[in-house]
């Protein structure tokens, strides 16, 4: 399997650090990462990842309003 391009966005550093860990641990490719949900969006656009783990519960857009 292809490493895929990745977009993590948690608005706690701690978190976005462990989640970026595994995701690199499990041969896949950071392309950026959001502390919120309109970085999320503006990231998402940037960079086209092929995946986006994002958190639910974030200040300014949550995860839900981000991927609508």
């Amino acid at each position: 399997m292809d490493a895929l391009k990745i977009l993590v966005v948690d608005d706690e550093e701690a978190i976005r650090d462990l989640t970026c860990h595994w995701v690199k641990q499990a041969g896949h490719h950071i392309v950026a990462e959001a502390t919120n949900g309109i970085e999320a969006v503006e990231f998402a656009c940037a960079h086209h990842p092929d995946a986006i783990i994002m958190d639910i519960k974030m200040p300014e857009m949550g995860g839900i309003e981000a991927a609508n």
